[in-house]
């Protein structure tokens, strides 16, 4: 492996460097998704029970144990609930939004990887190149293979390597964002739900976010 990284020459140096920056940030993404993991139905029982046996107390004590994004959301709405309707859609709105930031905070580290690997794979194939031509400048008679394998294997090992940065750097990627993606519908219609809730006293059984009709519609 230390040896493909010397042939590639030194656009290698900027393409570990960006792998190591991709990893990082897909782990910590992957662990920070696992430990906001949320269940809104859940979170909308806990509040619709507290809130219909009127202890408020309870019912923020109770949002304060729900985790991810929809407990934030929850704590926002149950602290300004004895507001307009206007101003607790506000504040969750707001809420919203800062949790938002969060679940999409250094993706755009990954973005910068997928763009700019092949741009350095692309860089390598132009030094290994311009290394070839210095060699046929330098004893243009010069006929050996040999003379010239550093050069492409510099190109090539160069340009492979930012391709498969890039390819590996995008699948995650796109897998990151789909469970973000996810998080953010759960999270709006969470908000939506919950003003609903406090506002209008709706049913909690009519403002579950069911798994079931969620499936069906996708079917």
């Amino acid at each position: 492996m230390v040896d493909v990284l010397v042939k590639g020459g030194p656009v290698m140096i900027p393409l570990v460097i960006c792998s190591v920056a991709a990893l990082a940030v897909v782990f910590e993404r992957i662990l920070y998704l696992l430990r906001t993991t949320q269940d809104p139905d859940r979170a909308l029982r806990l509040i619709a029970l507290a809130v219909e046996r009127d202890r408020m107390v309870d019912a923020v004590a109770a949002v304060h144990k729900i985790r991810g994004q929809i407990g934030a959301l929850a704590a926002t709405a149950m602290a300004t609930a004895n507001r307009p309707r206007e101003q607790v859609e506000q504040e969750v709105r707001i809420a919203g939004e800062r949790e938002v930031f969060l679940l999409e905070r250094r993706l755009p580290t990954l973005e910068m990887v997928i763009t700019v690997s092949p741009l350095l794979g692309l860089l390598g194939t132009v030094l290994g190149l311009i290394k070839n031509f210095d060699v046929l400048a330098a004893s243009p008679q010069l006929l050996e293979a040999g003379a010239l394998s550093s050069g492409i294997a510099e190109a090539l090992i160069s340009t492979a390597a930012g391709l498969s940065i890039a390819v590996a750097a995008y699948m995650l990627y796109v897998f990151i964002t789909g469970i973000i993606d996810r998080r953010i519908r759960e999270m709006n219609e969470f908000a939506t739900n919950v003003v609903k809730l406090l506002m209008e006293g709706v049913q909690p059984y009519e403002l579950s976010l069911s798994k079931d009709s969620t499936q069906k519609t996708s079917n």
